[in-house]
């Protein structure tokens, strides 16, 4: 493989001024973890904040913290913008963990960090040959299977590989760096700006190119001792500008640039190592920001016991449930001389209703109603509302009297929901049924079937044990 054009870019002044710095700060370590950590921090939220915002995020700054900070969605911004920010920070803890481990990546890599930086599929707009809008459906970690040629602003239409060339190409690609790489000849500045110009040419995924790009352009720089460089989402212009230009073959102009902002990020380290201040005011935010992010995924209370959430679960969770369960139990009603189905709602008092007279909305009514009349009461009693929230939901099964001459039995079941501050639980006895649920989430389709199962199953034993 050719080498000699890498091998000349890396001869330069730029190349020898960085080396000089890198040279420096060897120099003067071991360096205080402090100063490591801090730099470092900085430079990490600098590059999150910026290389989503260069990709047309269209969040600005305190968007973006709310989000991060509280979960809250801004009005009128996608719910991609905001999943986009989460992604590329799990993308860059675990190019960070590739630099620890000190090994190479490889394509399967590259495929790893597409699905954190995209983190769900999605539909995008697109078009056909012939120019008709349609959308395309969004992959996360495989190449594309169609094409995403784009118009740039003089309307002439940009080209990058097809679907059939990408696999050949990034092939081609990963050979050209794993060479490259282990030339001696070759400046990690060179290998790491060249690197993500060819891979933004190929243009291998549907989406997510340049955020990528960007991320595997700072994995070449810190593998090889370097501290990643940060482009500013204001500065894009000029980064677009110099990308189209190496597309006529003229690169150095966008490794100079790019040299430009590296030169940038280790004058940071002797800023902090002559104890200036390199925070700004806002990194703080940033930290917060990027702290909850690092956190996130576990999970989290979403609400607390209130009348309003139980009432919510009741109506939208457990009346579906019952009304599917009764269905089932009522087909044996010709064995029995009678059934009943009760529900036992426990707030102040306790109140039983039939509940195929009676859905949960109803008996949910019927309850407020008589909160209503005792109103006075509890103002005399000077009792808090909160205390009176609902304690439990008992669900009776009766099925009374077999039909039998020789032996006349009844089944009796209860499912127990007992309403506790931050979940509710769901039990069965006979059946040794338990499940805790937190208030935000769903009484899972699995779940139901299984307790129906399990009840049907009992009911069928019971019947065959008695016959």
């Amino acid at each position: 493989m050719d080498l000699r054009l890498e091998a000349e870019f890396s001869k330069t002044d730029l190349t020898k001024h960085i080396d000089s710095l890198k040279n420096r700060i060897e120099q003067s370590r071991p360096l205080p973890q402090e100063i490591e950590d801090k730099v470092m921090q900085k430079l990490r939220l600098e590059w999150n904040y910026h290389s989503n915002a260069i990709e047309g995020n269209r969040l600005n700054y305190g968007e973006t913290v709310a989000f991060l900070m509280t979960g809250i969605t801004a009005k009128g911004k996608s719910l991609k913008d905001h999943l986009d920010i989460r992604g590329h920070n799990e993308a860059i803890l675990f190019l960070l963990s590739i630099v620890k481990d000190k090994r190479d990546f490889t394509e399967t890599d590259i495929r790893a960090l597409h699905e954190m930086i995209l983190v769900e599929p999605y539909d995008s707009p697109a078009q056909t040959a012939d120019g008709t809008p349609t959308k395309k459906r969004i992959t996360l970690g495989e190449y594309k299977t169609s094409a995403n040629h784009v118009k740039t602003v003089t309307g002439e239409t940009h080209y990058y590989a097809s679907p059939e060339e990408t696999p050949a190409k990034m092939q081609e690609l990963m050979n050209w760096y794993r060479q490259a790489s282990v030339n001696q000849q070759i400046h990690p500045l060179v290998l790491a700006a060249l690197f993500h110009y060819k891979f933004v040419s190929i243009h291998p995924f549907d989406d997510g190119n340049g955020r990528l790009s960007r991320i595997l352009m700072n994995l070449i720089l810190m593998r090889n001792g370097f501290p990643p460089v940060v482009i500013k989402m204001e500065n894009r212009q000029n980064y677009y500008a110099l990308l189209n230009q190496a597309d006529t073959g003229n690169y150095w102009p966008f490794i100079e640039y790019i040299g430009d902002y590296l030169t940038t990020s280790l004058n940071l380290y002797f800023k902090a190592i002559e104890g200036e201040d390199i925070d700004e005011a806002e990194d703080i935010d940033k930290e917060i920001a990027l702290f909850k992010l690092e956190i996130r995924g576990k999970e989290w209370l979403k609400a607390k016991k209130s009348n309003e959430v139980i009432e919510q679960i009741m109506i939208e969770e457990l009346d579906p449930f019952f009304n599917k369960l009764i269905k089932r139990i009522s087909q044996f009603k010709e064995f029995f001389f009678s059934t009943s189905f009760k529900v036992i709602t426990k707030k102040r008092n306790v109140y039983e209703y039939d509940y195929e007279k009676y859905n949960l909305k109803k008996i949910i009514n019927f309850i407020k109603m008589d909160d209503k009349v005792n109103l006075k009461l509890l103002q005399l009693l000077d009792e808090e509302e909160e205390k009176h929230t609902y304690a439990s939901i008992i669900f009776m099964i009766s099925l009374n009297e077999f039909k039998s001459l020789n032996k006349n039995f009844s089944i009796f079941y209860t499912l127990n929901f007992v309403y506790n501050e931050y979940n509710y639980t769901i039990s069965e006895e006979k059946n040794n049924f338990f499940l805790t649920k937190l208030y935000h989430e769903n009484f899972l389709e699995e779940e139901q079937t299984k307790l129906q199962k399990n009840i049907i199953q009992d009911i069928k034993n019971n019947i065959q044990k008695n016959l």
